[in-house]
């Protein structure tokens, strides 16, 4: 047992787990934050004084405890372009100097000094990343965590081990204390949010999802996108984003976790709760995620029917990260040929390409490299080449930048914010603005004509009227590369087109390339096979339902319809839904002139959108009563003259402006 208790100068104890325990205890105490400024092991020690006795069982021979904000100052080294850089740093003196008593066996307190050049305050020892567990109540009482003191709709997840790794992992990313973040996201209509807890009362994550988002997965669940956004505007945050690919070849968020920290354990546990939440989870085909290889072991064990597939450009980063001369021993004209051979295998076409650069590899004689490539890549070659990606659904998507995409315009809808409770609403607020923007675009796919004039009676035309705007766009293309294409071979219904990268057959209805079998759509083969056999080119059972605009408009809410309530009971079923009326009139062709009107009127409103949302507070108001008052008249088919009252003209053009209205407004009249 140590001889003094506490900090304080001369104070000894006799382990490492003593003083680190009292060291946690002054923190507490004291309200403050210390960090480890400097120490040195024993066995560094012993090489500077050899002859000094030391118990190796301390571990270190010097430890320096300061403040948080001491140490030495950060010096920027960049040229202040980005002048929001901000560091911790003021030089506090305060410092705890522990050393090795004269025998050795125990520590001692060698100089202490508690001044600080900062205000001391719980609170803001609070607001640091180390303090993120719940409060006292909730420590004490499990029933805080129950869905009634959470808030309505909320309820308590799966408890999950405490990770001992944790510790190191999520200090830095806590920012803010997501336990004001549940009732929040409770308080939303038709809301799902259920917490992830740890056995220590510890909150590890949020899952939240609301109907409109489970809508939307269980029309459309083929291929599931997954990555995060590690911070927000002055929040360190992980906040994991999935998504799926509509009908429309839109990306649809289908779910948000907000989590403390990256573990297996919470991903898994996430994971998790989104099949049980979500029977259409069972139907995904395809899931695509970053290279993080705990993820794929995650995926696999919890959705098992699902392939999984990596991100092309975070594999290639992988491979520039671990690919070093001094990780593998190799030299940088070795390296340079490895990175060659592992960026072609990634874009390899077919098995028998990948096997030719896979022997490439094994010729470099580079050992190490080699035990690298089969400890982490040769067995999974199915996620990350992209010849073995796309035997499956996958919609040609090889990267993640959907996610990447979704995620920054967030970003920038949500902007600053003051706490916790305002950054929900605010992302909530983006999300159902980028809900709006894709309804808009599907309202405009109806408006939208063919680039090119089509025949009436041309399989194209009638491809036109089956799909979607995306999907006919891929399959026009098809039809326009189907006159090029060539066969090597005929076999009764089965024929081998000339292809550039890889053998394939064909057939009438099935082809083994890689645009039929992700996109499930007609490809350039089966079409040239069909032309070449005297078929049909229009076969309505080449398509995947999920394309055609049928199923596009009974599953998206601008065009739902009353149609599927009535496909239940005797009644006959109901024939394809149409556009509500209020957008019948809307979804019509307009003449050409009408549309070039339309661009040169959407360009000023957006413009005119942008000086209204920059103008001052307190004059947005009357900015917004001008622009509604204008659309009002032209609603009505009145006529608008605008008077310009609020700059100051020269004498000679200066207008009278009405006696009644102040001069810094303008005056709208109506004739």
């Amino acid at each position: 047992m140590s001889q003094t208790v506490g900090f304080r100068v001369g104070a000894e104890f006799a382990s490492y787990s003593e003083l680190h325990r009292e060291f946690r205890r002054y923190q507490r105490d004291c309200a403050v934050q210390l960090w480890t400024r400097h120490s040195r092991t024993i066995e560094a020690q012993r090489r500077r004084a050899p002859k000094r006795p030391m118990n190796d069982a301390l571990k270190f021979a010097e430890i320096d405890y300061a403040c948080i904000h001491g140490g030495k100052l950060f010096r920027a080294k960049g040229t202040g372009k980005r002048t929001n850089q901000r560091t911790n740093k003021t030089k506090c003196p305060c410092v705890i100097k522990v050393r090795l008593s004269p025998d050795g066996d125990k520590f001692v307190v060698k100089e202490m000094i508690e001044s600080h050049n900062h205000t001391v305050q719980e609170a803001e020892r609070e607001r640091f990343p180390h303090q993120r567990r719940f409060d006292k109540a909730a420590q004490n009482n499990r029933a805080d965590l129950t869905p009634e003191n959470l808030g309505d709709g909320a309820e308590q997840g799966i408890q999950q081990e405490d990770n001992p790794r944790d510790k190191w992992t999520t200090w830095k990313m806590n920012q803010t204390n997501l336990e004001k973040m549940v009732p929040a996201l409770a308080s939303v209509k038709d809301g799902n949010v259920v917490v992830v807890v740890s056995k220590a009362n510890v909150l590890q994550a949020i899952y939240f999802q609301d109907h409109s988002m489970k809508q939307t997965f269980e029309k459309f669940p083929e291929v599931l996108l997954l990555d995060f956004v590690h911070r927000w505007e002055g929040l360190w945050l992980p906040t994991f984003l999935l998504l799926v690919i509509d009908g429309n070849g839109e990306s649809e968020l289908v779910c948000l976790w907000f989590a403390q920290n990256e573990e297996r354990e919470t991903i898994k546990q996430l994971l998790r709760i989104f099949k049980q939440k979500n029977p259409a989870a069972e139907r995904i085909q395809t899931v695509m995620c970053s290279g993080r290889p705990y993820r794929g072991e995650v995926i696999a064990e919890v959705l098992p029917h699902s392939k999984l597939i990596t991100c092309l450009f975070h594999t290639l980063r992988t491979f520039r990260t671990d690919v070093t001369t001094d990780k593998l021993h190799v030299t940088v004209g070795q390296r340079n040929l490895l990175l060659e051979i592992l960026h072609n295998m990634c874009y390899a076409a077919s098995a028998e390409e990948y096997d030719l650069l896979y022997h490439q590899l094994l010729d470099t004689n580079t050992q190490r490299a080699i035990d690298y490539f089969h400890k982490n890549w040769h067995e999974s070659r199915s996620q990350w080449v992209e010849g073995f990606k796309h035997e499956s659904e996958t919609y040609l998507t090889s990267t993640i930048n959907r996610v990447e995409q979704l995620s920054q315009k967030l970003q920038a809808a949500v902007g600053k914010f003051t706490d916790s409770v305002t950054f929900v609403q605010d992302l909530l607020k983006a999300v159902d603005l980028q809900r709006t923007e894709c309804d808009y675009r599907a309202v405009r796919m109806f408006q939208k004509p063919p680039l090119v004039a089509l025949e009436a009676s041309s399989a194209a035309s009638a491809y036109f009227g089956l799909l979607t705007g995306f999907a006919f766009s891929r399959v026009q293309r098809e039809l326009e590369e189907a006159q090029w294409v060539t066969f090597l071979s005929l076999e009764g219904e089965q024929a081998q087109p000339v292809s550039r990268r890889r053998a394939v057959m064909t057939g009438q209805s099935s082809c083994q390339c890689a645009f039929h079998t992700a996109m499930r759509l007609p490809c350039r083969h089966i079409l040239a096979f069909r032309q070449l056999r005297g078929a049909d080119l229009f076969e309505p059972a080449l398509c995947s339902p999920r394309w055609t605009r049928e199923h596009y408009l009974r599953n998206h809410p601008v065009f739902r319809t009353s149609t599927e309530a009535s496909a239940t009971g005797t009644a006959p079923s109901p024939p394809p839904p149409q556009p509500p009326e209020s957008l019948r009139e809307k979804t019509t062709t307009p003449p050409p002139v009408q549309q070039d009107r339309y661009h040169q009127a959407f360009k000023v409103a957006q413009k005119l959108s942008v000086l209204a949302a920059e103008c001052p507070a307190e004059e947005f108001g009357s900015c917004l009563a001008v622009m509604t008052a204008v659309t009002n008249i032209w609603a009505r088919g009145g006529q608008v003259q605008v008077t310009e009252i609020n700059v100051t003209p020269t004498k000679e053009e200066k207008p009278s402006a009405p006696d009644d209205l102040p001069s810094d407004v303008d005056s709208v009249h109506q004739n």
